[in-house]
C-alpha cells in the first residue's frame, strides 16, 4: 500500500512556478519602512524579511506546516538542510521555534539569495517534533525583481552590491 501510495505521489505534477510576492509597509508611528518577500511551495512558505534601515534585521525565515523538532536546549538551533536545483546541500543550524526556523546571519543571508535569484527549485528538509525527516519543494519563479525591491527598501551600500547585478 504505502509503495502504491509513493508511486502515485511521484506521478504527481509537480506544482507550477510562481514569482515571488513582496508586501511593502510603512510604520504609521515611526515611518520605518519594512519590507516581506514571500515564496510559497506545498502550503509552506519562505519569507525573506528587513526593516529598514538596519541590515542586522534582514532574516530568511520557513514556516512549516508541521511542528519542527526543537532545537537544541541552550541555543534553540537545529540543523536544517537545503538545495537548489542541483547544486551542493547546505546544511546549516537554524533557529527553530514551534513551526519556524530562521535565520539571519549576513554572509549566509547574501549566499542563500544570491542562490535563490539564480535559481528554479529549492529543496528544503528538516525534523519534525516526532523526529521524523521531511522535505519541502519549492518551485521558484522569478524572485530576482522581489529581491531587489526588498534590498533596494532596507539594505544597505556595503551589501546590495554583493547581492545584486551591478549595472
Amino acid at each position: 500500500m504505502v509503495l502504491i501510495a509513493l508511486a502515485l505521489a511521484a506521478l504527481q505534477p509537480a506544482m507550477p512556478a510562481q514569482p515571488m510576492e513582496i508586501l511593502i509597509e510603512r510604520d504609521p508611528i515611526t515611518d520605518r519602512l519594512r519590507a516581506t518577500a514571500t515564496l510559497r511551495g506545498e502550503g509552506e512558505r519562505i519569507e525573506i524579511r528587513c526593516q529598514a534601515p538596519d541590515w542586522g534585521d534582514v532574516s530568511v525565515r520557513y514556516h512549516s506546516r508541521r511542528w519542527l523538532a526543537r532545537g537544541q536546549f541552550l541555543t534553540g538551533q537545529q540543523p536544517v538542510t537545503y538545495r537548489f536545483d542541483e547544486q551542493r546541500p547546505v546544511r546549516k543550524l537554524w533557529h527553530v521555534r514551534a513551526r519556524t526556523a530562521s535565520f539571519d546571519d549576513r554572509g549566509r543571508t547574501i549566499a542563500f539569495l544570491r542562490a535563490l535569484m539564480g535559481a528554479r527549485r529549492l529543496v528544503l528538509r528538516a525534523r519534525d517534533i516526532e523526529n521524523h525527516r521531511f522535505d519541502t519543494v519549492f518551485s521558484i519563479g522569478e524572485s530576482s525583481a522581489a529581491i531587489t525591491q526588498l534590498l533596494q527598501t532596507c539594505g544597505s551600500s556595503r551589501i546590495n552590491p554583493r547581492v545584486l547585478p551591478q549595472p
